[in-house]
C-alpha cells in the first residue's frame, strides 16, 4: 500500500469522523448553520466592498476585508434598532391582545368550524356524507402524527439549549472571521489534497459553492418579499399577528414546495376563529402571492437551480422531516441537489473523462456553454450590424 493510498484513507477516517460528529451535535451546531446561511448571503456584498475600497488607505486585502465585515454589522444593527424601534412595540401589542382573546379565539373558532359543517351536512346526501368523513379524518390523523413526529425529531434535536445559546452568542465573531477569511479557505484546503486530487477536489467545491450560494440567496430573497407582502396585506386587513403572520411565511418559505401552504395555514386558523368574513380575502392574498411568486419571482430570481423534479422533492422533504426534523425540511433539498452534481461528476471521472469534461456537464459547465453561446451569438449578431453599416455607408456614398 503506497504513501497516497494511505493518505486517502486517512482523509477518508477523518470525513467519517466528522460527519458523525456533526450528527451528533445538531443542536449546537444549529446557530452556526444559521451564521453559513447569512454568510453565504452576504459573501457577495464583502467581494464588492473589498474591491470597491479604496486603495490609498494602503492595506491589504485582509483587512479590507475585515473592515468591509463590520460596515455590514453596523449597517445591520442599525437597520435592526430602526425596525426594533418601530416593529416591535406593535408587535409586543399585537401578541398581548391575542393572549387576552385566545379564549374567545378557541369559542369562535369552534363556533365557525360547526357552521360550516352544518352547512356541509344540510348540502351533502348522507351516504356522501359517510366517506368524506372517514377520509377527513384519516387525512387529519395522518397530519396529526406527521406533526407530531415533526415535533419530536426537532425538540430532540435543540435538546442541549445551553450549548445553542452559546452557539447564538458565539455566532457573530465566527461569522466575522468566515467573511474575512472566505478566499484562503479553499487554496489552504486544496493544499492538504493529494496533489492528483486537487483538480476534482477544487471542481467539486465550486460546483457546491454555486449551487448552496445562489440557492440560498434566491430563498432569503423570496422569503423577505413573501413575508413583507403577507404583512402588509393582513394588516391591511386589520388581521391579529399580521406582523407574526408575516413573517412566519417569510421563514417557511425557505421550504420548497410546502413551504408556503405551511406558512399559510396559521393565518387562516385564526381568520377562520377572529375574522371569518375575510376567510375567502386572505385565501386569495395567499393564492395571488403563490401565483405571482412562482410565475415572476422564482424564475427570475431562483431560475432552475436545483432541477428536481417536484415529485422528487416531496419525497426527500418527507426523508428529511422524518430524519432531522424542521432542519430536514429546510437543508434536505439543496444538498440533494450538491450531491448529485458530485456524484455524477465523480461518476464521470470514474469512466475516464477528464477533469474539465466531466466538470462541463454539471450545472457550472452548462452555464458556461451557455455564456459562451450567448456570446458568440451576441458577437455574431454585432459583425451582422457591423457589415450592415458598412454596406449602408458604402450606398450612401
Amino acid at each position: 500500500m503506497t504513501n497516497n493510498n494511505f493518505r486517502i484513507a486517512l482523509w477518508l477516517i477523518v470525513l467519517v469522523t466528522v460527519i458523525y460528529l456533526i450528527t451528533q451535535s445538531l443542536g449546537a451546531l444549529f446557530p452556526f448553520a444559521v451564521a453559513a446561511i447569512v454568510a453565504y448571503a452576504l459573501s457577495p456584498l464583502v467581494d464588492r466592498m473589498t474591491i470597491i475600497f479604496p486603495s490609498y488607505f494602503g492595506v491589504n486585502n485582509k483587512i479590507k476585508r475585515g473592515l468591509s465585515v463590520l460596515i455590514i454589522y453596523l449597517t445591520t444593527i442599525l437597520a435592526f434598532v430602526v425596525l426594533g424601534w418601530t416593529m416591535i412595540p406593535v408587535i409586543l401589542d399585537q401578541i398581548d391582545q391575542f393572549i387576552d382573546t385566545l379564549p374567545e379565539i378557541t369559542n369562535e373558532a369552534q363556533k365557525q368550524i360547526n357552521s360550516w359543517l352544518e352547512v356541509y351536512r344540510n348540502r351533502t346526501p348522507t351516504n356522501i356524507q359517510a366517506h368524506v368523513d372517514s377520509s377527513i379524518d384519516q387525512v387529519l390523523i395522518t397530519i396529526a402524527n406527521t406533526i407530531q413526529d415533526l415535533m419530536i425529531h426537532t425538540i430532540n434535536i435543540f435538546t442541549s439549549s445551553v450549548t445553542t445559546i452559546i452557539g447564538f452568542v458565539v455566532v457573530p465573531f465566527w461569522m466575522f472571521y468566515v467573511l474575512r477569511d472566505r478566499p484562503n479557505v479553499k487554496p489552504h484546503l486544496l493544499k492538504a489534497v493529494p496533489q492528483k486530487f486537487q483538480i476534482d477536489v477544487a471542481n467539486l467545491l465550486a460546483v457546491a459553492d454555486d449551487i448552496l450560494g445562489k440557492y440560498i440567496r434566491a430563498q432569503l430573497l423570496l422569503g423577505l418579499i413573501v413575508g413583507v407582502s403577507v404583512a402588509v396585506a393582513l394588516t391591511a386587513l386589520n388581521i391579529q399577528l399580521s406582523l407574526a403572520l408575516g413573517f412566519f411565511a417569510g421563514v417557511t418559505e425557505l421550504i420548497p414546495f410546502i413551504g408556503p401552504v405551511i406558512g399559510a395555514i396559521p393565518a387562516l386558523i385564526i381568520v377562520a376563529a377572529t375574522a371569518p368574513e375575510h376567510f375567502i380575502w386572505v385565501v386569495l392574498i395567499y393564492f395571488l402571492i403563490q401565483q405571482i411568486e412562482n410565475s415572476i419571482l422564482v424564475p427570475r430570481i431562483q431560475g432552475h437551480a436545483l432541477s428536481i423534479h417536484p415529485a422528487v422533492i416531496l419525497l426527500l422533504l418527507a426523508i428529511g422531516a422524518t430524519t432531522f426534523g424542521i432542519i430536514g425540511l429546510i437543508v434536505v433539498v439543496p444538498l440533494a441537489a450538491v450531491l448529485r452534481e458530485i456524484f455524477w461528476y465523480i461518476d464521470r471521472r470514474l469512466s475516464g473523462q477528464s477533469p474539465s469534461r466531466a466538470l462541463r456537464y454539471t450545472r457550472i459547465g452548462q452555464k458556461e456553454q451557455e455564456n459562451i453561446h450567448t456570446g458568440n451569438q451576441d458577437q455574431f449578431k454585432s459583425s451582422i450590424n457591423e457589415n450592415s453599416t458598412t454596406s449602408q455607408n458604402r450606398k450612401e456614398l
